[in-house]
């Protein structure tokens, strides 16, 4: 299998298993904004669900640090660090996340509400601190597009820079108690999800046929 080939299979896949993900919570899943007592009566009646979801994260975190090597191979150095650095973040912290999501929905019925609800809050948190790792994804894309030879196209690197700025401001969210700005809520999960599927076929757009070339080189 070709590098590029490689490449797309895994984002598609990945990017399958995380939309997967959050169809399988449902939208009745708990929010920053739900009580204790509704918490625990979700993961008693959902607990399939938490930990199937965590289970896809899992996959997810995989399919991601595999995407982000490979198109970390194609940039030059430090670049492809700091790119790598921040794919890992994502990575780690969406396991994280998940590990609260399994362990809650393991013995739902001996939680008291309170504990539920703090327990679950650090999940909506994740979306918050997840922010600084793409911005180190979208900041050396972004550094690649300026000078007179450019390493990418200047599409991309500004793509790359709206991106980038949206994440950064986006972890105001962290202070937000409900609605658009809310931990976990439409800004981070729609308008920033949005906005990254933008950014990632950017980068496989341009990265595919720079990772064959590469492969051939060597």
């Amino acid at each position: 299998m070709k590098p590029s080939h490689l490449l797309f299979v895994t984002t598609i896949a990945t990017g399958t298993l995380y939309v997967v993900s959050f169809v399988v919570l449902g939208n009745e899943r708990p929010t920053i904004e739900t009580g204790g007592p509704e918490v625990v009566s979700w993961l008693t009646e959902n607990g399939t669900r938490a930990r199937t979801y965590a289970w896809l994260s899992a996959l997810v975190s995989m399919g991601f640090t595999v995407l982000g090597g490979l198109l970390a191979s194609v940039m030059p150095r430090p670049h492809r660090y700091i790119f790598l650095g921040g794919a890992l973040g994502f990575a780690v912290t969406a396991q994280v996340q998940a590990w609260f999501w399994a362990g809650l929905a393991f013995h739902p019925q001996d939680l008291p509400p309170g504990t539920a609800r703090v327990l679950l809050d650090i999940t909506q948190f994740w979306g918050p601190v997840v922010n600084a790792s793409m911005v180190a994804m979208a900041a050396p894309v972004a550094a690649l597009g300026i000078g007179a030879d450019p390493t990418v196209p200047r599409w991309l690197a500004w793509l790359s820079a709206v991106f980038g700025v949206e994440q950064a401001i986006e972890t105001i969210t962290v202070f937000g108690r409900s609605g658009f700005i809310a931990p976990g809520g439409a800004m981070n999960v729609y308008l920033g999800g949005v906005l990254g599927f933008l950014f990632v076929v950017g980068l496989l757009v341009w990265a595919m046929p720079r990772l064959d070339r590469t492969a051939q080189a060597t």
